[in-house]
Parts: C-alpha cells; structure tokens; sequence
C-alpha cells in the first residue's frame, strides 16, 4: 500500500510540471530579491534559492515528514528573539511573509495534486484563497509546537541533566545516556509532529475542514491506525529526498567549474530538488490518505470550472 501510493505520488507530481515551475519560482524568488535590494551578483546569493525562502517561514511549504529542516529553526529563532526582548522584528517579519506566501501556495498545489487535473491560472488562485486561513491556523498551531519542541528540548541538550551547570556540563555514562534519550525524544517528536502536520494539512483540503484542531485530532487517528503503512511512506520518501540530494552533490562538483554562475546553478538544481521531493511527498500521502478514504480522487470541495 506504501509503495503504491508513493509511485502514484510520483505520477501525479510529473503530471503537474506547471505546479513545478510555479512554486519553483516562488522557492527561488527570494535569492533573487536579495540580489536585486543588496547589489550583490545573484552567483554570491545563488546557494540560497532554498534556504532564503526557508528562513523566511518556508516551513509551512515543506513536507514535514522527510526531514528535519533548518527553517523550523530559523522561526523559531525570530520569535524567540522578540520575546527575550532582542527586537529582530525585520527576522519575524520574514518569516511571517514567508509563511504568509506559503501557506497561500500549499492549499492550491494541495487540491491540485488531490484533483490531478490542472484547473487553470484561475481555478488554482481560487483554491489557494479558499484554503489560505485554514491553513494559516494550522501553521500557527504547528509553529506553537515547535517553539515548545525545540525551545525546551534544545535548552536541555546545552545544559545537561536537571541540576548539571551550564558551563560544566555533567559528564559519564550517566550524562551521556541522558543526553542520548534527549536526542531520541528530540527526534521522536519531532517526526510526530511533522507527521500530524502534514496529514492534516492533507485533511483540511481534500475534506475541506475549517476547524484545525479538528483536523490535528483526525490525522492523529488516521496515523494511530496505520502506523506500519504510514511509516513505509516516510521511509520511501527518505530515500528519494537522500537520491535528489545525492544528485545535486554531483552537479554541484561539476557547476563549480562553470564560473560565477556556478553557485547559483547549484542552488536552483537544490531548490529544484528538495521541491520535487516535498511534492511527492504531498502527492503520495494525498493519494495514501484518499484511497484509505474514499477513492483516488476524492475532493470534497467542488471544482471550480477551468477559465485559463
């Protein structure tokens, strides 16, 4: 079942090669501003393509469960530093921007590869604005858990075991396996959130839900249920994100040697990648979650007729 969801996941992403070009450009977008507003040659900024949309709340757009990314980081980071009273309101403002343009994409990509039928210019915008607040609840819920997530498991990780010293950690078998069942909680959690978020980001679209707790509660009962199945999937989409990247490893070996432009060919070949992966990722847990559900395109939503 894993399997056929994750090539049907496959299928349906090169199906969407617009889909492609069009987050791709959003994903790549913010190297370029940076380029354009700082003066610096786009080669210097290339390598960003991923990462500055990352930064700026580019967490709402990724699938969750194939990865640990560094933009869960980079907001809570921003928000962490506003509320210790470090005022980086240009860092909160990126990510809310991001998260903003974000979470508008991710509701029409979404329905896009639940329908696999492209439903015009016109119909894509009308279901990127039909889904844009629920989503944007979901996200704020999702940033809430990795602000506790990270916050807390972070500060235990630089300060050791409860009563050990920041400055003189505890150290000895003790102090490592603590450290060691830190890590794995991290982890863990990590994964469960990632994949409660992703699931019920699926939910909300191809059921239409308004209330994202509600969708929070039900993607935890659907993976509760099929925790073999769901875990083959995630493991399946692993192994194509550690393929893709693999991949660029070698392109960027080869670009290095083209010139200034090096760089910034190997950022957009990563961001190219990384984004063909969160898609499939989309693709195969929709097409999962669908067949479990109903049937392989069931969309509660009607369609909005084709105009473009």
């Amino acid at each position: 079942m894993a399997l056929g969801a994750f090539l049907d996941g496959i299928r349906r992403v090169a199906a969407s090669w617009r889909l492609l070009l069009v987050l791709l450009l959003a994903a790549s977008g913010p190297a370029l501003f940076v380029a354009l507003a700082t003066g610096s040659p786009a080669h210097e900024v290339g390598t960003a393509g991923a990462g500055a949309a990352g930064t700026a709340g580019g967490f709402v757009g990724t699938a969750h469960t194939i990865g640990l990314d560094a933009s869960d980081f980079a907001v809570v980071a921003a928000f962490s530093s506003l509320a210790e009273g470090r005022p980086r309101v240009g860092a909160a403002g990126l990510a809310l921007a991001g998260m903003a343009v974000w979470t508008f994409l991710a509701g029409g990509a979404l329905d896009r590869l639940a329908r696999q039928r492209w439903m015009g210019s016109a119909g894509f915008l009308a279901a990127c604005r039909h889904h844009f607040w629920p989503l944007a609840r979901l996200a704020v819920l999702a940033g809430a858990m990795y602000w506790l997530l990270l916050g807390v498991i972070d500060s235990w990780l630089f300060s050791g075991p409860p009563g050990a010293s920041a400055r003189d950690p505890a150290s000895g078998a003790g102090a490592d396996a603590f450290r060691f069942v830190l890590h794995g909680l991290f982890v863990a959690g990590r994964a469960g959130i990632g994949l409660l978020v992703d699931y019920a980001r699926v939910r909300a679209v191809v059921e239409d839900r308004r209330s994202m707790i509600g969708a929070l509660v039900a993607a935890l009962r659907f993976v509760a249920r099929r925790p073999a199945a769901v875990a083959g999937l995630w493991l399946l989409n692993m192994v194509l994100l550690a393929l893709l990247l693999a991949g660029c490893s070698l392109v960027a070996s080869f670009a290095m040697d083209v010139g200034r432009s090096g760089p910034f060919l190997v950022g957009q070949v990563y961001a190219a990648a990384h984004l063909f992966a969160t898609l499939v990722a989309w693709g195969s847990q929709t097409a999962y979650f669908q067949v479990q559900l109903a049937h392989p395109t069931y969309v509660a939503r009607a369609r909005v007729p084709r105009t473009g």
